[in-house]
């Protein structure tokens, strides 16, 4: 299994990161990773554990998520019940912590995949792993970019 892990330094409250992170009403205008994100199992309005969330990639790629760890402010993680063919597992948290002064935050993404099937799996990981190794940074780059513009300390 590879882990890939960005961090990024966002000017804003953890609570606000968080918020913003997880409101699908504000998602597609700093996330450049999903054409379309829907709730297919919960309450849409109220994300908690178990909920089931279907995700759209921009390159066509599709993948149903769980919910497994929520702790507002702080965290949130999903593993996958269903997604594209080349991946047997993924999972990823989303960690936020906050500075001394309440002022900062570090806003953490770590995915964990395995790639499938497993004669090939040494060709199609390092891939993946390249591919969603640019995804979470450019996820990371544009949460900072809308937390630090829309709400300036």
């Amino acid at each position: 299994m590879a882990v890939i892990e960005r961090r990024v330094s966002i000017n804003a409250p953890a609570d606000l990161v968080y918020r913003v992170s997880q409101d699908y009403s504000v998602r597609y205008e700093w996330d450049p990773f999903p054409e379309n994100i829907s709730v297919v199992s919960g309450d849409p309005d109220v994300l908690a554990i178990g909920t089931r969330v279907h995700v759209k990639s921009r390159l066509g790629m599709n993948m149903l998520v769980e919910f497994v760890q929520l702790m507002p402010p702080t965290r949130a993680a999903v593993t996958m019940v269903q997604g594209p063919w080349f991946l047997a597992k993924f999972a990823g948290s989303w960690i936020f912590e906050s500075d001394v002064s309440g002022t900062r935050t570090e806003a953490r993404f770590r995915y964990m995949i395995a790639a499938k099937p497993a004669p090939l799996h040494l060709i199609i990981e390092p891939l993946a792993l390249l591919y969603f190794s640019r995804v979470v940074s450019r996820r990371l780059a544009g949460l900072k970019a809308y937390c630090e513009k829309r709400f300036p300390t």
